[in-house]
């Protein structure tokens, strides 16, 4: 007894108490975590009682540990028995629940045969898309190529990035058939991502080709274009355009729904954004489509780009702007 009053006396009744009950918590996930490997099939009055009676002796041995020093084994050698019987008692009065019903040879065939046939069904339909994807993949490279050239003194340079393996944005230079130093550079950002944008885009490109050819007025391409593109593409989807034309001396530009033209003056170094507040092509069946008349001189430099240019953003999810 003085032995034992003096171990009581050297260690706090606060943190004695809570030793031992971070014990019965450690000792409790022991139950779940053998209730885990047996599939639940352990019954719910069992699995309490048997968290109770671990994580209680659990403290009984840590007790013995402290009390009794090199004679624990006195005391622990009991307490060992008595859990062990314990827990086979509770085993036998609430013994486990069946296991499930296993599958016989038929059971095995058919499920077999089942999983043989969503794997093939899957296997079809990713190598179905995956050829549709590089099918219009080719076709973005073939119809959307890097700009370098120059016409009539003017020098155009391009290029296409999609952020996807295929993308709905095109880039184009025509000159006219009639008047060699006559140009349009255009742009056209089709709504959303894969084949569906990719192939209007091609539409796009071929539809304002055509017309260029024809000897339409670049003042009228975009009302043009508007009309030839409303009824072939799904309803949801709009094409934002902007172009940048030279015709008789005169340069003109024209936006539809899409981000403002950066004009960069030589003689000034000033930058200028032209805007135009008319709406992306493919949303109504007619309209008009004003385009403006700016000036230019040599040196000066001319930006046309997409949404995606200026949303782009870095590791941080910050938009570059």
């Amino acid at each position: 007894m003085p032995a034992l009053s003096r171990f009581w006396k050297t260690i706090p009744r606060r943190s004695y108490g809570l030793f031992l009950l971070g014990v019965f918590f450690i000792f409790s996930t022991t139950s779940l975590a053998n209730d885990a490997a047996n599939q639940g099939l352990q019954p719910i009055p069992r699995l309490i009682l048997s968290i109770v009676v671990t994580s209680g002796f659990s403290v009984l041995y840590a007790l013995t540990g402290f009390l009794f020093r090199k004679n624990f084994w006195k005391a622990f050698i009991p307490l060992f028995l008595v859990h062990f019987v314990l827990i086979n008692v509770l085993i036998n009065v609430y013994p486990n629940y069946p296991w499930p019903n296993q599958l016989d040879a038929a059971g095995l065939t058919s499920l077999h045969n089942c999983l043989t046939y969503v794997s093939a069904a899957e296997s079809r339909r990713y190598a179905r898309l995956r050829s549709e994807i590089e099918l219009a993949t080719e076709i973005h490279h073939v119809l959307v190529p890097p700009i370098a050239i120059t016409i009539a003194g003017f020098e155009f340079y391009g290029a296409s990035a999609p952020s996807g393996e295929v993308g709905g944005d095109l880039i184009d230079v025509a000159s006219s058939p009639t008047r060699p130093d006559d140009w349009v550079a255009y742009l056209a950002d089709v709504s959303g991502h894969g084949v569906a944008p990719g192939l209007v885009m091609g539409m796009v490109k071929s539809s304002a080709r055509m017309l260029l050819s024809s000897g339409a007025d670049s003042t009228h391409l975009m009302s043009r274009l508007n009309e030839v593109l409303y009824h072939p593409k799904k309803p949801d989807m709009f094409i934002t355009f902007c172009y940048i034309a030279r015709e008789a001396g005169i340069t003109h530009l024209g936006l539809a729904g899409h981000p403002p033209i950066l004009h960069f003056s030589a003689a000034t170094s000033a930058i200028t954004a032209h805007e135009c507040p008319n709406m992306p092509l493919g949303i109504l069946s007619e309209g008009e489509f004003p385009a403006s008349i700016v000036e230019s001189h040599p040196g000066d430099h001319f930006l046309l780009y997409t949404d995606g240019f200026v949303e782009a953003a870095n590791a941080k999810g910050e938009e570059f702007g």
